[in-house]
């Protein structure tokens, strides 16, 4: 069984990532590549990552390197990105911090209705 489950689907203009497990660096990086061709098949650029299940204990540094490795990825300012987290969880608000300072349209939540309501509001 692998260390880690990735989901990726498409409903209602919202492309949405499940990860569960210990996350890998170069399966972010492929998770980025295919949801932006998603989201070019698609014609829509609201995506939400829910890391509720993951184990993401390098995230410090990964979170710098992922920010920059997606805008070369094709995945840039004009995406509208969610992270769903767990309660209580430290990292949800230092991803989203390092995403808006590098110029992401990005807010994590607890509440994936909450999530699905601010991707909707652009």
């Amino acid at each position: 069984m692998p260390d880690d489950d990735i989901a990726i689907t498409e409903r209602d203009g919202i492309i949405r990532v499940v990860y569960r497990g210990r996350v890998r660096y170069d399966a972010v990086n492929g998770l980025l590549r295919d949801v932006v061709r998603i989201a070019a098949e698609t014609s829509t650029k609201r995506v939400v990552f829910d890391v509720r299940d993951a184990d993401y204990g390098q995230y410090h540094v990964e979170t710098i390197h992922h920010a920059q490795d997606a805008r070369v990825l094709g995945l840039d300012a004009t995406y509208r990105i969610a992270f769903l987290g767990a309660p209580d969880e430290p990292m949800l608000r230092y991803i989203e911090n390092v995403s808006v300072n590098r110029g992401y349209q990005v807010r994590a939540f607890t509440d994936e209705g909450a999530a699905d309501g601010w991707l909707r509001q652009a």
